[in-house]
């Protein structure tokens, strides 16, 4: 019974309340005087006296609450903004785009969950950008406020050069689509590469999963150099063949043929090879480099492959590989 009559009593009472910080609030961020708008619309007299009275007392308790009260819905929407992203890319019919042929199925899955991190984060950062002006409005003028904002922030540009740099080649590398959350990626940095699986992207940092198990997030400022092992049509690989001088002939009588032989009896391998000197040099032992494009992401089977295939027939002919 006791309950009954708390909630009938003072859940209209909250409703006014909350209704009156909103209003205030709201009033006081345009810079527009909430007592006076009512008594030009309604009339001096029309407003109670008790009111006029005591809404000098009650206006900064109402200020205060409302700047309190107006980051609860920064934080709802930062538990929320994953879903929203979700929606506004079902809105905005984005399914991840073209991929390229050749690619694996889940390419497009993956560019459409990087996309989603993304613009939840832009949904998280703008969320409390507002909830910060709307308060600080309260008890700066938004034309003070823009002032001290751009002193402000020409003093964080400069101490933050490197935070803003991150944020800035985020983007960049972000909308460049030059990885997706999935992809197996190489970040080239002096003396510290990281190597391993993207696990979450956002404006400002990459998260990497390398394979002793251990998260390394990585700056995106420091993402200039990287090399992308889930991308492409093919796997490059190269074979290394070192033969004595002397049985350099009767090798390049065999390997010759070979290279249009090898993609038909190496599933693995698209084209035929390509055979190269390395330096052009003579003498007492010659090297080959054998170079070949296997199916993407089987480059370490080609490469084995081609290795059995060229010993088996260099020995079917007499010829042994130099140390």
């Amino acid at each position: 019974m006791k309950r009954r009559l708390l909630l009938t009593v003072g859940l209209p009472l909250l409703v006014v309340v909350l209704l009156a910080v909103l209003v205030v609030g709201l009033l006081q961020s345009a810079e527009v005087d909430a007592l006076q708008l009512a008594q030009s619309v309604l009339g001096t007299r029309a407003v109670p006296a008790w009111v006029v009275e005591w809404y000098g007392w009650l206006r900064l308790p109402l200020r205060l609450l409302f700047a309190v009260a107006i980051f609860l819905p920064a934080w709802l929407v930062t538990k929320f903004s994953g879903r929203l992203a979700a929606w506004l890319m079902r809105v905005a019919r984005y399914d991840g785009g073209d991929w390229e042929a050749g690619a694996p199925l889940m390419a497009h899955e993956r560019r459409y969950e990087t996309i989603r991190l993304l613009l939840a984060s832009l949904i998280n950062i703008s969320a409390f950008v507002t909830a910060f002006i709307l308060a600080a409005g309260q008890f700066v003028s938004l034309v003070n406020l823009a002032v001290i904002s751009t002193i402000l922030a020409n003093a964080f540009g400069f101490a933050a050069r490197d935070y803003i740099g991150d944020l800035l080649n985020g983007v960049s590398n972000i909308f460049e689509d030059r990885f997706d959350v999935g992809d197996n990626v190489a970040v080239f940095r002096p003396g510290d590469p990281v190597e391993g699986i993207v696990e979450r992207v956002t404006v400002r940092t990459l998260s990497i999963r390398p394979r002793a198990g251990e998260l390394i997030i990585v700056p995106q400022g420091e993402v200039r150099i990287l090399r992308n092992y889930s991308r492409g049509s093919f796997t490059g690989t190269v074979v290394t063949v070192r033969v004595a001088a002397a049985d350099l002939p009767r090798a390049m009588a065999v390997l010759t043929p070979l290279t249009a032989e090898a993609p038909a009896v190496l599933p693995d391998l698209l084209e035929p090879w390509r055979i190269v000197a390395p330096d052009g040099q003579l003498g007492s032992t010659a090297e080959l480099l054998i170079h070949a494009r296997a199916r993407y992401g089987h480059g370490v089977e080609a490469r084995l492959q081609i290795m059995a295939l060229i010993e088996e027939r260099l020995a079917a002919v007499g010829v042994q590989l130099a140390a």
